[in-house]
């Protein structure tokens, strides 16, 4: 079963959303789905798919009968259907102002418009509320609109404006901040790959981004920036309003959006190194150390060793020894248990080294030999320089 859709579905639900689905499939489905479930439950808590053999599957589910491929295959394909069906409905009961947004169209559809004008109140103060100002709230908003716009509409109300200006607005703005990051992530991709894909419309695009009624949007105005880093042969100063843009606003955007943005920043920061402007490792050291401070280093739960890498070598480079050695002992619980002790024993050999203890990187890394070639070409190259240093 290891290698079957509901294998692949069920290895990614966490503890908790596999809990919801064990309620959800005893209390709304009965049959040969819900006798298989019980037979595989044990072994998705344990985190061990691998194990379930699907002879002994159809004999917990079919007694006696003599095993048919036809009929296991497709005793998969409906179980899979109730899984998919539960993530649809657990990712839509999670989601307060989706759920509302749903209600709306399924009130306006059915033609119940008494719902609608306390539904429309309520979706809105939820949607007031929410805490970011990212590509997501823009679709809600727009699909507020749209829905408040088919109640009026429906009223068949001369008098009424419709809700059309408020609908335009919302639309013009989803699809403006859609254009921009889809427009970025094809010139960050040109750079580097040879992507043939025409980006129709971006002068424009651009220009109505910087008019009053967009201006002050956030979101789109780093969008803005991060293009002209990508056009603008020098791009400093748009780097400087992205990064200024940043730190302004970061508590608008979710860990993914802030991930994602701060990319873009560290990819023309490097850009520029590679230009031979070495002074853009410092704006690299600042950005890793905001990247920390707002929590968009570690909102996955880890930081990959690559990562870890990367932030220790660009401290040591501007000399930032001090913290250096305070992120490797207070930011190494982060790295993946598999790579977390080959991760410290190399970065602090390397912050030996920087600080010209060389006996103690011969300690360190004397012994020690790494699985991953990239680690252990750069640990040779660091004992190599460490015998040269001793002479």
């Amino acid at each position: 079963m290891n290698s079957t859709k509901p294998a692949f579905i069920l290895n990614s639900l966490s503890q908790p959303e596999l809990n919801r689905f064990d309620k959800y499939i005893s209390t709304q489905f009965e049959g040969a789905e819900v006798t298989f479930w019980q037979y595989i439950r044990p072994f998705c808590k344990e985190r061990n798919i691998v194990s379930i053999d699907k002879q002994k599957c159809w004999k917990h589910v079919f007694g006696n009968k003599r095993f048919h491929t036809l009929k296991y295959a497709r005793l998969l394909s409906d179980f899979t259907k109730i899984l998919e069906a539960f993530l649809v409905n657990d990712q839509l009961l999670k989601n307060e102002i989706g759920k509302q947004l749903s209600l709306l169209e399924i009130y306006n559809s059915r033609g119940i418009p008494s719902c609608i004008p306390p539904l429309l109140k309520h979706t809105s103060k939820q949607l007031s509320s929410f805490p970011y100002r990212d590509e997501q709230y823009y679709k809600w908003a727009f699909q507020r609109d749209e829905q408040h716009h088919n109640f009026v509409e429906s009223q068949d109300s001369r008098q009424e404006e419709k809700h059309l200006q408020q609908t335009i607005h919302s639309i013009d703005t989803l699809y403006l901040l859609q254009k921009l990051k889809y427009s970025a992530m094809v010139l960050h991709y040109q750079k580097f790959m040879a992507i043939d894909s025409s980006l129709y419309f971006l002068e424009e695009v651009l220009h109505y981004s910087c008019t009053d009624q967009f201006a002050k949007i956030p979101l789109i105005q780093i969008y803005v920036s991060i293009i002209y880093t990508l056009q603008d042969k020098d791009g400093v100063e748009h780097y400087r309003k992205l990064t200024t843009l940043l730190k302004a606003h970061a508590s608008l955007f979710t860990k993914d959006e802030l991930e994602n943005i701060y990319a873009y920043a560290l990819n023309f920061c490097i850009r520029k190194i590679n230009q031979g402007d070495l002074d853009f490792q410092l704006h690299i050291f600042e950005l890793y150390k905001q990247m920390l401070k707002d929590g968009s280093l570690t909102h996955r739960g880890f930081i990959s060793p690559w990562d870890f890498k990367n932030i220790v070598t660009i401290a040591l480079r501007v000399k930032a020894f001090d913290w250096a050695n305070k992120f490797i002992n207070e930011q190494s619980i982060f790295i993946p248990k598999k790579d977390r002790n080959n991760a410290i024993t190399f970065n602090r050999a390397r912050y030996f080294f920087a600080t010209q203890k060389y006996d103690q990187v011969l300690q360190l890394l004397g012994t020690v030999e790494y699985d991953d070639v990239f680690y252990q070409l750069d640990a040779k190259t660091t004992l190599m320089k460490t015998f040269f240093e001793l002479g």
